[in-house]
């Protein structure tokens, strides 16, 4: 099969080309095992971005908080434990089955469809030049291809990056992570904000807390300045990935968070770039 970094889509810049083979490059001593979602580089393993992120999150007891439950709603504790936990499975297979295809048909509509992953190939219509959406949230990915906003060039999907590649990203704890979609954006009036665009597909039924936005809870520090919800620990994951691309010499200039909802929509939702912040890294 052909590597991802040798790739060229018809009618891209150059530039683009140059990117998606030098991320290829660059990052090419990453591996990652699915089972048990582990990174490993050169034999060592790196903690993931997700696990990096979350340690600004305050914990919760679960244990307590389905005994407060429980004497509220009624049932037992372990019945809201067990049914909190159902949630969660479904919602994170249902977000791995989406997420590759985002990733498929990506790379169908930039002319390889040999990059369909095996879950998809049912899916695929090859006269037609069709993946079938089977769930809402496949739709809403589709929906966003169909409408791939002007100027914007498909680079990579799901690439594996990893900090202290170069003086840019150098952190305490080295870690690893993917990130679901890369572009470069062309812009014909003003090519100063040419640049790249980190992108992620987000699932959830919501990305803010109306409750901790009310109660004023915040994430730990050095971010607790930032609400404890969602879409803050999505603002620090895309900024650690820009931090990666940096590292490199790449030039990003934005982040966004794409959220596939229910009822088959998007939202493209712009974030900030922390990266860029003097600082940032020194966080971790």
């Amino acid at each position: 099969m052909i590597d991802k970094k040798d790739v060229v889509v018809d009618g891209e810049p150059s530039i683009v080309t140059d990117i998606r083979k030098l991320i290829g490059t660059e990052f090419s001593g990453l591996r990652f095992d699915e089972i048990p979602h582990k990174y490993y580089l050169g034999g060592r393993e790196l903690p993931s971005v997700t696990q990096i992120t979350h340690k600004f999150k305050k914990e919760t007891d679960f244990a307590d908080v389905a005994v407060n439950y429980a004497r509220n709603n009624g049932f037992t504790p372990e019945y809201w434990l067990d049914k909190w936990k159902f949630i969660n499975l479904k919602a994170t297979v249902t977000g791995t089955s989406v997420h590759e295809y985002g990733e498929s048909l990506g790379w169908l509509r930039n002319g390889h469809p040999e990059f369909i992953t095996d879950e998809n190939k049912v899916k695929y219509v090859a006269d037609k030049g069709w993946l079938i959406p089977t769930r809402a949230k496949e739709e809403a990915v589709l929906k966003f291809y169909d409408e791939f906003p002007d100027g914007l060039h498909f680079v990579t999907a799901e690439a594996k990056v990893f900090s202290n590649k170069g003086a840019k990203s150098m952190v305490k704890t080295q870690f690893a992570g993917t990130f679901d979609l890369l572009a470069y954006y062309v812009d014909k009036n003003n090519h100063d904000n040419d640049g790249l665009v980190v992108l992620d597909w987000k699932t959830n039924k919501s990305l803010v807390d109306a409750y901790n936005r009310e109660n004023g809870k915040y994430l730990l520090p050095p971010f607790n300045n930032m609400i404890d919800e969602n879409l803050s620990i999505y603002t620090i994951q895309l900024s650690l990935y820009s931090l990666c691309l940096r590292g490199i010499g790449l030039d990003v200039k934005g982040c966004r968070v794409i959220w596939l909802k229910d009822d088959g929509t998007y939202e493209l939702i712009k974030v900030r770039d922390l990266s860029s912040d003097e600082g940032f890294k020194d966080n971790f």
